[in-house]
């Protein structure tokens, strides 16, 4: 009975060693940088089949390209397979411009704005209250609170000088005073 667990242990194993391959593998191929219609070729010549994981931008690279892939060149792995693509979406994320204009002092804005991804020029002062942020700029543009801008934008925020408050919200003040009394 010893005799015949033994045998067939070892059968069993020889046939795991057969049916998973042991010891065979193949070395994934660097597809990072190149097309899907490239990188598909490539691992399918290697007998590799592949999965778009997901989709991040990269500036430097074409539409479509491969940014990343798991696992890394190199490894070694079982015929068929799947090697996860990470592709170039080929299009500038956007986010929401933080609620600051008309609504925060100078230090919350630039905290918020920073914090956001955004990168911001020299300051832009007008009449009005020290510190205050009255607006935010991208190029010549005043943009909106909650607006969709790409990340990494380069914006001016426009704060107050602590001179004189702006003529037109002085001129509706003492319209309004008048008409109080």
């Amino acid at each position: 009975m010893a005799a015949i667990i033994a045998v067939l242990i070892v059968v069993l194993l020889k046939w795991m060693d057969g049916y998973t391959r042991h010891g065979q593998h193949i070395t994934v191929p660097d597809v990072s940088g190149l097309s899907i219609d490239m990188a598909s070729q490539n691992l399918a010549g290697c007998g590799l089949r592949y999965e778009i994981s997901e989709y991040r931008y990269n500036a430097e690279l074409a539409e479509g390209a491969v940014i990343e892939q798991t696992p890394k060149a190199g490894s070694g792995v079982k015929e068929g397979r799947i090697i996860y693509l990470t592709l170039n979406s080929g299009k500038i994320p956007t986010i929401a411009l933080p609620d600051v204009a008309d609504n925060s002092s100078l230090r919350a804005a630039e905290s918020k704005l920073t914090g956001a991804g955004f990168i911001l020029t020299e300051l832009e002062y007008i009449p009005g209250d020290a510190d205050w942020v009255y607006e935010v700029r991208l190029g010549d543009r005043t943009l909106r609170n909650g607006e969709m801008i790409p990340e990494g934008s380069t914006l001016t925020v426009v704060v107050g000088n602590g001179g004189d408050a702006l003529v037109a919200d002085s001129l509706l003040e003492q319209e309004m005073d008048a008409n109080f009394f």
